[in-house]
């Protein structure tokens, strides 16, 4: 059996690759956008004799990390055909995958999981959670009764809609963590891409008093008929973003007006979400937590140098185990202001020792060096050396990618 690991590289290899991406997913819906999106050289397939068996596409991305930008490579379309499972055949494409986006200065990669068994095992370190709402519009009011001054603009079709979409995204992306650049590709193939194919997509924006967008909030609509009478519709929310409380109120309660739906699913908001607070009855809202993105540090020294820190301070970070990215391991000694920071390799004992997986969740800030040292995953040198790296990994906003790749 002959294995070869390499990018595809013409027209006829990418539509094997959309075939057995639609195939291993069991859908079709939306693999034509992202094929049509996905250039030759992001992917890493894999052929056994000759034929192609399993895919893995990269996209560039730049991502927010508590307010800096750092290149990521966004991992997709992962896939086996069952034939050729359970060979270590993923393990060869990922291990490239990883050397590719250390060769192109991506020194992070990040993705969202089927199954985080199948990542965890190639060092990837859960980065974000988040909250999924379920509730009918009725019942989803606001402890008080206070009005916002501004009003919400139904626009004509998300294509006008586009350059306002991208003013507010833009201001609300850049101080936040995990949050992507988004591409026009990417406005189109994730954020504004109907759940259905050729159904209506919805943009709203919140002007304040002075006419300025401050919010905005991209859905859908579908007629559900249930059992009950009433209302029959589902709202479907896939992009919500506000600037301001203001903002904020003022479009939720533009999404209770919709007399008609029983409904509104929001299908992803992040960990620090003001929502239940916010409500006179918090439980209305279903909320459920789910895993979100999945990190991978792929050049650690790298990704260390480009965080800004949440105090100034000193730590030394010994990684360990890194079998997939072997150049990671060592000791780094991180000296920083906090908005900047200096990172070399160094001798110094260290004040604390973490796996690749550790190393992700802390950097994007999604659980504490203390919580990981009782949970028996962090292993520090005193309890001065946890307090210092709960500072220093302190974000100034929970972890949370609204987009979809």
């Amino acid at each position: 059996m002959s294995i070869e690991i390499r990018s595809c590289r013409d027209a006829e290899e990418m539509q094997q690759y959309r075939q057995i991406v639609s195939y291993v997913f069991a859908s079709t819906e939306g693999v034509d956008d992202e094929v049509a999106n996905t250039l030759p050289e992001w992917t890493t397939c894999g052929w056994v004799d000759g034929t192609m068996a399993a895919t893995l596409g990269a996209f560039p991305f730049t991502m927010r990390l508590n307010g800096s930008p750092v290149p990521a490579g966004g991992v997709t379309a992962v896939g086996t055909l069952p034939g050729h499972r359970r060979q270590g055949l993923l393990r060869a494409i990922m291990s490239q995958a990883l050397l590719t986006m250390r060769e192109r200065e991506q020194p992070l990669g990040i993705l969202w999981a089927s199954m985080g068994a199948i990542y965890q095992r190639f060092g990837y370190g859960l980065a974000s959670t988040q909250m999924q709402y379920s509730f009918d519009p009725r019942f989803a009011a606001f402890r008080d009764d206070a009005t916002v001054p501004g009003r919400v603009e139904l626009l004509a079709s998300a294509e006008d809609a586009l350059p306002t979409l991208k003013q507010v995204y833009i201001q609300w992306a850049t101080p936040r963590n995990l949050c992507l650049h988004r591409s026009t590709a990417l406005w189109q193939a994730s954020t504004l891409r109907p759940r259905k194919k050729d159904a209506p997509v919805y943009c709203a924006v919140y002007r304040d008093a002075a006419g300025e967008p401050r919010g905005h909030v991209v859905y859908t609509t579908e007629e559900k008929p249930g059992t009950e009478p009433g209302p029959d519709q589902v709202l479907t929310v896939q992009d919500f973003i506000a600037l301001d409380p203001e903002a904020y109120r003022g479009l939720w309660e533009y999404l209770r007006r919709h007399d008609l739906v029983r409904r509104v699913e929001m299908q992803g908001a992040p960990e620090d979400d003001p929502a239940p607070s916010l409500l006179l009855e918090p439980r209305m809202l279903s909320a459920r937590v789910s895993d979100a993105i999945w990190m991978r540090v792929v050049d650690a020294e790298r990704t260390l140098m480009r965080r800004p820190y949440g105090s100034r301070g000193d730590l030394t970070i010994a990684v360990e185990g890194d079998a997939m990215c072997p150049w990671n391991d060592g000791s780094y000694l991180l000296e920083t202001d906090g908005p900047t920071a200096d990172v070399s390799r160094t001798d110094r004992a260290a004040d604390i020792t973490v796996s690749p997986n550790v190393l992700a969740s802390l950097l994007a800030g999604h659980r504490s060096a203390t919580y990981f040292s009782r949970a028996g995953l962090l292993v520090a040198r005193d309890e001065r050396a946890l307090r210092t790296a709960d500072g220093l990994f302190r974000t100034e906003y929970a972890p949370h990618c609204p987009n979809g790749f």
